[in-house]
């Protein structure tokens, strides 16, 4: 038997107990100062020796880690943006499975690769213009950094509207005008239609895996040229200006794999959804 006084106390006493201590902490931290209750309460943290070290380092880091060889890495860079907006698209591949529709998917993957250089060349230039703006606060006045990352900024701002997008509204709206009448001649003649019909459910469902197959193909084919060439016209250049810059965490990345995320969620559509839904509507009927 334990000895007189140290009896186990029952969870319930235990409980109340605890609940008591808390408070009594929680009224002492709120009788105190807003900064003392801030500062005892970030001390209580566990520490994360990792991150407190990457921020005493970022800290401690100039505005820019190479001043020489920056200005030659900058222009590189703009050299590579207007590569990636002017290759960036052009002359994509097309397959030979699309047989007869060769022209007009060579259209579609021509937009859709051009949709992600346009948008990756511009989140370079908005991310490098912001940075720029931002480093250049942080260097001394008069020193030759911050004169070089104040012309950069001043590029930068003047380069940032070119690289804002257009040109892809006019072509969609055109094809979407062009649209109407055909879909108004489909609507009609499928008025005529019994879509409840076996028939029709399985002609529709037909032309739905069709349509999504066709769509998984082009946005993977596309995402892939595209990322491809991206690499190609930007990695050593944004590599180069970020080692000049220093401590700027990752440079941008484009939009190639959303895209392709996008096809494999279409194909798991083909290959699953559809004909599941497919055959329980037919089966239905």
């Amino acid at each position: 038997m334990p000895p007189p006084g140290d009896e186990p106390r029952n969870a319930p006493a235990q409980f109340i107990d605890e609940l008591t201590r808390q408070l009594d902490t929680t009224r002492r931290l709120l009788t105190s100062s807003p900064d003392d209750v801030a500062e005892r309460a970030l001390a209580a943290l566990p520490p994360d020796l990792a991150l407190e070290a990457r921020i005493a380092s970022s800290l401690a880091a100039p505005p820019l880690a190479d001043p020489a060889a920056f200005p030659a890495a900058h222009r590189l860079t703009v050299r590579a943006l207007e590569l990636l907006d002017r290759e960036g698209a052009r002359g994509i591949p097309v397959p030979r499975r699309y047989w007869l529709a060769r022209p007009l998917a060579g259209l579609l993957l021509t937009f859709i690769a051009g949709y992600i250089t346009r948008s990756y060349a511009r989140a370079i230039a908005e991310r490098l213009a912001h940075l720029y703006a931002r480093r250049e606060a942080q260097c001394p006045p008069g020193t030759p950094a911050r004169s070089e990352l104040a012309r950069a900024r001043v590029e930068m701002s003047r380069l940032l509207p070119g690289f804002s997008g257009g040109g892809s509204g006019v072509p969609a709206l055109v094809a979407g005008g062009a649209a109407v009448p055909l879909v108004a001649s489909l609507g009609q003649y499928l008025g005529a239609i019994d879509l409840g019909s076996r028939p029709a459910v399985g002609a529709l469902f037909g032309a739905l895996l069709v349509l999504f197959v066709v769509l998984s193909s082009l946005l993977l084919s596309a995402a892939r040229h595209a990322h491809r060439r991206a690499v190609i016209i930007m990695g050593q250049p944004l590599r180069a200006l970020w080692d000049a810059v220093g401590d700027a965490g990752e440079p941008p990345e484009d939009d190639a794999r959303l895209f392709a995320a996008v096809a494999i969620l279409l194909s798991s559509l083909v290959w699953v959804v559809i004909p599941a839904a497919g055959a329980a509507l037919y089966l239905a009927g």
